[in-house]
This record gives structure tokens, sequence and C-alpha cells, in this order.
């Protein structure tokens, strides 16, 4: 190592603890990479960093040097990443060319770093530079829309230990949309990834698989692709039992398949079972293990006495988050963003309770008071703040999109009829004898496993939950905002039109 690193990448790695590699050079630049992860923040366990030596500066103006750094992203593909940039002199100078496109480049000049190794708290130093070059809601974790793995993964340690620790058996993650079963699946495979597992690690996103022929093909391509022309020449039901069977012993170990939204390859191999028989037998014989993901297809295979999905998994329901999950999602990222909460368990608990503990919703919630903060240049949260949340436009139809996407016209029904039963139904309990009542009232007639099944989809996704024998609606503001944007008896009468007992 010597005096081939930078003297801060040095402690941090020596004195610190933190994992940093040298990358290659490029532009005439040395790279390396630190994992950052356990900030939980958008920063990676291979965060690069770019080293601007004295050599670099020497000649060259200020406009020059940003516009090679900005070279050097392209190259990387770093462009949507958040980059250190280590530079052994003034760094001041680079500020006036720093350009929308390359925000992300944190600056960190002589004296800065300087500043970090004789400080007491170096890892609080480079946190504050960092947050003050980047705006927080980019820093931040929060994501709503796409799959996290890594630092922006939280909440569900104790599932991802269950699935570790049980190699021998099959796992069924069941969820409704949005509540985290593919980050649940990848931050696994990130895992077994990092454990050396990589050849033997198949992830599938199942959603366009929707025939044998369509599965088979993919997963040979993933682990064998020579055998692709051998395909056309087999019949499926005899070559494939046996490649799985010759991979296995190939890899000296399982195969460990990942299949993601499985839902639409239930529905389209219900019958026959082909495909999901060949799979349960490579199971028994143990040649693979498989650790599935979907909602309502697979949720309802498990009960099934006749379907290859009965006793085939253990189950792992991802619910809404405990309130402490809740508070390690909304504090600790914003702790290390440099945001001050006044009044910090009213304004967790009214976010937990808000939201229903739906995570999706909480990282939304959260992404819009950091926008907030970005704008105002503030940097404190009070139960004040939250007043901005409610007339968000963006928070208010991703609650009804929520809804909307996770349920039927069954479960819709249900929601509008016990709405429209009383001006206080947002507060009331409801038994399951006065749920069949109001149904009955507004011409539904469900039978009594409709009903429980249908309770059942509505807890899952958290629109209401269940008390002893009577069931809540759990989010105030999901009643309010539903009620402000909607005319439920229209809303009621379409469902009916279209076929409330739909499945």
């Amino acid at each position: 190592m010597g005096n081939e690193w930078p003297s801060i990448l040095r402690h941090f790695h020596e004195e610190l603890g933190y994992t940093v590699r040298a990358g290659k050079p490029s532009m005439g630049y040395q790279l390396f990479y630190i994992d950052l992860s356990s900030w939980k923040l958008r920063l990676s366990n291979r965060t690069p960093v770019i080293w601007v030596q004295t050599k670099d500066l020497d000649g060259v103006n200020s406009q020059h040097v940003m516009e090679s750094l900005g070279d050097v992203l392209r190259e990387r593909n770093l462009t949507r990443q958040i980059v250190l940039v280590l530079v052994d002199g003034n760094s001041f100078p680079l500020f006036r060319h720093k350009t929308t496109f390359n925000y992300n480049l944190v600056l960190v000049g002589a004296e800065e770093q300087k500043n970090i190794l004789h400080s007491r708290r170096p890892t609080g130093e480079l946190l504050d530079i960092i947050s003050s070059q980047v705006p927080i809601s980019y820093l931040s974790p929060y994501e709503t829309r796409a799959p996290v793995t890594g630092s922006r993964f939280f909440g569900r340690e104790h599932e991802i230990s269950r699935i570790l620790a049980n190699p021998d058996s099959n796992h069924a993650i069941l969820g409704i949309r949005r509540i985290g079963k593919t980050s649940l699946l990848r931050e696994t495979e990130r895992i077994l990834l990092d454990q050396g597992a990589a050849a033997r690690v198949v992830y599938l996103e199942c959603s366009d698989l929707l025939s044998t022929d369509d599965y088979i093909r993919e997963v040979v391509r993933k682990l064998n692709p020579r055998e692709l022309p051998r395909l056309e020449l087999q019949k499926y039901v005899f070559f494939f039992p046996n490649f799985l069977e010759r991979m296995s012993k190939q890899f000296k170990s399982k195969i460990i398949f990942l299949l993601d939204e499985v839902d639409n390859l239930v529905i389209m191999q219900r019958g026959d079972w082909e495909l999901f028989r060949m799979l349960r037998a490579s199971s028994n014989k143990g040649a693979c293990q498989y650790i599935i993901a979907g909602f309502r297809e697979a949720m309802r295979e498990q009960y099934m006495l006749d379907s290859p999905f009965y006793n085939f998994t253990q189950e792992i329901r991802l619910s809404e988050f405990t309130r402490q999950q809740a508070r390690n999602l909304i504090v600790t990222p914003m702790e290390n963003l440099r945001v001050r909460f006044r009044n910090e368990e009213e304004v967790i608990s009214r976010i937990y309770e808000e939201t229903a503990g739906h995570p999706n919703l909480i990282q939304y919630y959260c992404l819009i008071l950091l926008r907030h903060l970005d704008r105002s240049g503030e940097r404190e949260i009070s139960p004040r703040s939250l007043i901005d949340v409610y007339s968000d436009e963006g928070f208010t139809s991703h609650l009804l999109t929520s809804f909307m996407q996770n349920t039927e016209n069954r479960e819709k029904a249900l929601i509008y009829a016990l709405m429209l039963s009383s001006a206080e139904a947002s507060l009331k309990g409801f038994g399951q004898e006065q749920i069949d009542q109001i149904l009955h009232q507004h011409g539904i007639s469900l039978s009594q496993k409709d009903i429980d099944e249908t309770c059942s989809v509505l807890t899952l996704a958290g629109v209401i939950h269940r008390k002893g024998k009577e069931f809540y609606f759990t989010s105030p503001v999901f009643t309010k905002v539903l009620q402000q944007t909607y005319d439920l008896d229209y809303l009621f009468r379409k469902v009916k039109e279209e076929g409330y007992d739909r499945v």
C-alpha cells in the first residue's frame, strides 16, 4: 500500500476498519472504492473515489480538471453514483465549474482532508462534507419505485436469516405489491454472491415466463448456454430433470433458484402443473433449492391439497413494518444526513400511523420531507413539517395507487361498503357478522370463506388490521384521502357492475 494510497484512505482502512480497494486508473487518475454501506445512505460497498494529485493540477485550469473528471464518470459509468474526489490542493476553484450533470461529485480538498485526519470524529467530518455538497433527498437511501439491496435494505433481516439458516428448505415470500418481496430476493442474492455462490445462484423474473418452454430455456441459458442448441431435439420432461441433476453435481452443491413474480406462471401452469412437478422433483432429489416470491396465486396454492405447492415451501409473509423497524428506517438515514428532529417520538408515531407501517409509503413520506428541506435549506423536521406531506399530490396518488393495485373488486367493494355504512367508519371496529350484514345491505352476498379471504388480503395489504374479533381501518389518512378524492357511491356501483366476486 505505502504511499500509493491517499493518506485519508489509508487512515480509514487501517485505523477505522473501512474496506478500501484500489481500482484501475482512468484518464490518468487513480481510482479506489470504499465500503460506506454501513452509513445506510445512497452509498454502496463500492463507493468510487477519484484521487486528483498535485501533478494532475499543475498547469491545468479548474474548468479542464472538471471536464476531465466528467469524462472519467462517463468512461466508468459512474454518472448516476455519488463519487468522492480527493483533491491534493485547493478544491474551491473547482466548485465554480460543477454543473448539474456532475453535482454528485463530492470535492474534498487538501485542507478538508487534513481536518478529517486530525478530527476526533473523522467519519462524521466526511459525512458533513458529503451532505453539504449533495442534495439530501438524493443522498438518502429512500427508494419508492425499484428494489434495493445492501446499504439501502431495511427491516427484513429476520426473514433473510430464516432463508440463509435453512438451506435444505424451500421458501415462499408472500406479500402485496411494493411490500419488498423483490428487495428481499435481491438482498438474499447479494449475500449469497458475497459468500461465493455466484455460479449456482439463478435469479429469474418470472412474469414474462408463461410456459414450461420459456422457463426451461431461460434456466439453461443461465446455467449452461452451450446446451441451448440441444433443447430443440429433446423432450423437456426428460431433459430438464437430468440437466438440473448434472448441474448440481458439476457445482457440487444445490442450485439456488430465486423466482420472482411467479403468479402469472402459476396461472399458466394451473391444471397439468408439468413445470412445477419437475421443480418439486428436483428439490426432493436434493439438486435444487427454491426461493419464490408472489402474491395471490402463490398464496392460494399453499393450501391446495392437489397443488405441487402444498407443503413445498416454508411460508414467509411480508406485512407492514413493526414500529421499531419503521423507526430505524426513518431515524438512521436522517441522522446520517444531519437532519434533526423536534419532538422525535411524535414525528415517528404520526408517520407510522399514517402510513400503516407500509415500508414503501414510509419511504415516500420521508422522501417528500427531505425534498422540502432541500428547497428550504433547513435541516429540522418537526410535527408541523408533516403538514406538507398531506398536500403533496404525489403522496396521495401513491397511497391510492397502492390500494388500487393490491386489491381486486371484491376487496374494494368491502372497503367501500364499510366506509359508506358510517361517517365514523374509520374509527369503528367491524366484526365479521357486521361486515356480512353491511354487504347484504348493499346487495352483496359472500360466503364465510370469501369474507375470511377478503379480510386476510386487506390485512396483508395494511388497509385493515385485526384486534380480537373485530377489524379496524389501519390508517386514518387512507380513509380521508379516499373520501376526498373519489365519490364512493360511484366507485361502489362500478365494482358491482364489473363483478365484485371476480377472483
